[in-house]
């Protein structure tokens, strides 16, 4: 079993690409625990052949729940894909929606990060800008705290 981590978002897109940030901010840190990195990006069919069965996920993208922007949320995979019932997001066809259809045998967790702004851009909003090293190192802990037990 291979622990990875798989960043989604379209960096052109303001708050949309935080998920693809905060891995390539993590990157070493995740690269020293043993974790696969990949930048998932758009690509939802390259991020697809790079899970094997068996694969632990943390797969990071941002959210719109309407909550603070910043705001991180941990939803076990498991119970992503039992509730996916849209088979569209921005990014194509979702990776969870994917990972159903083609039935692969993984475990994990989908870590949101709330954006403020979907806009032109390659630049964050100036509110995830000023927290990305907050939000950086809260998902480096709950990645930590839940490889604990891989």
């Amino acid at each position: 079993m291979a622990v990875k981590c798989i960043g989604i978002g379209n960096r052109i897109m303001r708050d949309d690409g935080i998920g693809i940030r905060v891995i390539e901010n993590l990157s070493p840190q995740l690269k020293h625990m043993g974790i696969e990195v990949i930048l998932g990006e758009t690509d939802t069919d390259y991020a697809l052949s790079k899970i094997e069965d068996g694969d632990f996920l943390f797969i990071i993208d941002g959210t719109y729940f309407n909550v603070k922007p910043g705001t991180i949320t941990l939803t076990p995979i498991d119970k992503s894909i039992e509730q996916h019932h849209q088979a569209y997001s921005q990014h194509q066809a979702s990776l969870a929606y994917m990972i159903k259809t083609y039935g692969k045998t993984i475990e994990g967790f989908i870590i949101g990060i709330e954006v403020e702004e979907i806009d032109f851009s390659l630049e964050l909003s100036n509110t995830l800008q000023r927290k990305l090293p907050h939000i950086c190192e809260e998902v480096y802990q709950l990645i930590y705290k839940n490889i604990r037990g891989v």
